[in-house]
């Protein structure tokens, strides 16, 4: 979060971009501290140095620095899925139509509803493939396998979000999943889902907290309205979420 005594936020007092790697965050602190000479033993100001340390605190470590994007997706409580400047980019959920747009960006195509099971849109490369057109043609062919109930998967909010959210899956079907993220995602809120096997676009029904350990997580239903599997697995899915 942003400090009262400083309003930029951690990647503005290192000088770096919000998906910087580990090795630039430590370079940029390291060329502050030494070369700059904002360490106190070389003459910097001590409540700045402090500054720069808590950022660098935050920032260099990754479970720390999930929790810090987050409040800077979520500033004061909001709900994600709203441009930086707090204005919401995209439709209202029930504008979407898969047979004429993206339904995570907003892009228009020209596919029509019969486009292939993996057309991603040319915009944002999320599926354009209705998921509901995909439950019935896989029902007939038996072209779905049974696909391993916990999935690693990145998850996006908004159009443009620079570095995505990580997360679980807990029981996937062609019709949706339970997502477990450590993210407190608001109802109705569109996302874009990313993993080795299966790619979607949805929106979630429900998002609870549970205690893990000491921990506290999120358990979110996501509905899916495009689909796509990026390697086949063979078999049925099944049709519970």
């Amino acid at each position: 979060m942003r400090s009262a005594r400083d309003p930029r936020s951690y990647y503005e007092l290192l000088g770096i971009a919000q998906d910087a790697s580990i090795e630039v965050i430590r370079h940029s602190y390291r060329r502050m501290m030494q070369q700059l000479r904002m360490h106190p033993d070389l003459g910097g100001d001590t409540s700045t140095a402090a500054l720069i340390n808590k950022a660098y605190a935050v920032l260099s470590n990754p479970k720390r620095r999930l929790d810090y994007d987050a409040s800077l997706v979520f500033p004061g409580g909001t709900g994600p899925g709203l441009a930086e400047d707090g204005q919401e980019r995209l439709a209202p959920l029930r504008a979407l139509d898969p047979a004429r747009q993206c339904v995570f960006c907003d892009t228009p195509h020209d596919r029509g509803a019969g486009n292939a099971p993996d057309a991603t849109c040319d915009t944002c490369g999320s599926p354009l493939h209705a998921a509901e057109r995909l439950k019935a043609e896989s029902a007939d062919q038996r072209a779905i396998a049974r696909i391993d109930k916990q999935l690693e998967v990145t998850f996006f909010t908004h159009w443009r979000q620079n570095k995505g959210f990580h997360g679980r899956t807990e029981d996937i079907s062609l019709g949706g999943l339970r997502l477990v993220t450590r993210i407190n995602i608001c109802e109705a809120q569109r996302v874009r889902l990313k993993s080795d096997i299966v790619e979607a676009v949805g929106y979630t029904t429900h998002c609870t907290p549970r205690r893990n350990g000491w921990r506290i997580e999120y358990v979110a239903g996501v509905s899916f309205l495009t689909l796509r599997f990026a390697r086949a697995v063979g078999g049925l899915v099944s049709q519970r979420v």
